[in-house]
């Protein structure tokens, strides 16, 4: 597996690595951004190649490459599996040719969770286009799609016709997996639910104006002077992101809680009431608004394709409307407000959620075997007895 960043594989990628590991196969990861600790490391191997994640870096993409090439002649891989557009590229190129030359890998799964800066639209004035980026990276993957061996993974419908549009993505060499998953033994609703005042409102991701951080902070100052709501950030500090609110800044700000990094978020889900994402960052499924419903949270999004996967307008919480800031930031004020004058609403919005959960594929155990599958890896032999068992 090759990723961008260590610390998005963590949180997103590292349930079917250990998933792998359990079936006995042997798994090399291949990870940019900061060092994973070597505590985290169990069953597989890993590799650190600085990678550059916000543009084209000759050199680094380069290194990239090398890394990737070096790595597929030693280890000989039955498949390789690549997260993220910039190892979909470079890794991807790399990965084709080796298999014209060695017969290896077999398969190339190439995972895309969201479409990204540099592919989705601008959603605000201002916001930076990448015409040329986007016109090269297209080009890169009508070759990868156009070979047997390649096959696509997407977390939206919205994301899959976008591909399917570009002429790249089709049921043949594609499927739809709901997110990355998490585990309901750990995210999973209070023994007894919570009740307020304050009803706690919480943002958990990264900690980006377009993940709607910033439309949040602008609603907790509008609701500063009520004593009936508390407004939380959780996020991990990544101020080398150019679009990223400083954790100094935030760290100043009294209308708000910041907690940084929290590596007990279960725990901090089961002490709230809402997960609120107005975010229009092109992601996927958000990761938060998953483990939100696992634990019995209500939620308040934007409409983003990613969101309306996870929530269900008026039933497990609220979804806005607005295309503008100002318009997100009063509408998403007036959705606090309501869950604050109508307790039952949110309390009934809480319970929906958990049964949402419950009623989709978001465990990460079938996640796990869904990706299992799709790079080709044979059942285990309990698997093999579960199966003929139930035929």
């Amino acid at each position: 597996m090759i990723c961008n960043d260590g610390a998005y594989f963590l949180r997103h990628r590292l349930s079917v690595v250990t998933h792998l590991a359990s079936l006995g196969v042997d798994v090399t990861v291949i990870a940019g951004g900061n060092q994973i600790p070597e505590s985290r490391i169990e069953g597989w191997k890993y590799i650190h190649v600085p990678i550059e994640r916000f543009r084209f870096d000759p050199f680094g993409d380069a290194a990239l490459m090398i890394r990737t090439a070096r790595t597929v002649r030693s280890f000989k891989p039955h498949a390789v599996h690549l997260v993220t557009l910039k190892p979909a590229i470079f890794s991807g190129f790399v990965s084709i040719i080796s298999r014209l030359l060695h017969a290896f890998p077999e398969r190339v799964l190439i995972t895309l969770p969201g479409l990204g800066r540099m592919m989705s639209r601008p959603k605000a004035r201002g916001e930076r286009r990448y015409l040329v980026a986007s016109a090269l990276t297209l080009s890169a993957f009508r070759f990868l799609g156009r070979r047997d061996c390649v096959h696509f993974t997407f977390e939206t419908r919205h994301d899959c016709n976008f591909w399917a549009e570009k002429g790249i993505a089709n049921d043949k060499n594609s499927s739809l997996i709901d997110g990355a998953g998490v585990d309901p033994d750990l995210f999973h609703p209070p023994e007894q639910p919570r009740s307020g005042p304050p009803t706690k409102i919480l943002f958990a991701s990264r900690l980006l104006k377009a993940k709607g951080l910033s439309t949040f902070l602008m609603a907790a100052r509008d609701l500063a002077h009520r004593s009936d709501v508390e407004f939380i950030v959780a996020g991990v500090p990544d101020d080398h992101d150019p679009d990223a609110i400083a954790h100094k800044e935030l760290e100043q700000m009294p209308e708000i809680r910041f907690l940084g990094h929290v590596k007990d978020m279960p725990n901090l889900l089961r002490q709230c009431d809402v997960a609120c994402l107005p975010t229009r960052y092109g992601e996927g499924i958000p990761r938060i608004l998953i483990e939100a419903a696992a634990t019995g949270l209500a939620s308040i999004v934007s409409g983003h394709p990613g969101c309306r996967e996870a929530v269900e307008d008026g039933v497990t919480g609220q979804i806005l409307s607005a295309t503008t800031d100002a318009d997100m930031r009063r509408e998403l004020t007036d959705a606090i407000v309501r869950y604050l004058e109508r307790p039952s609403l949110l309390a009934a919005h809480k319970q929906a959620a958990s049964r949402h959960f419950q009623s989709r594929e978001f465990n990460q155990v079938a996640i796990a075997d869904r990706f299992t599958k799709l790079l080709g890896v044979p059942p285990s032999p309990a698997q093999q007895r579960s199966s003929s068992t139930s035929n």
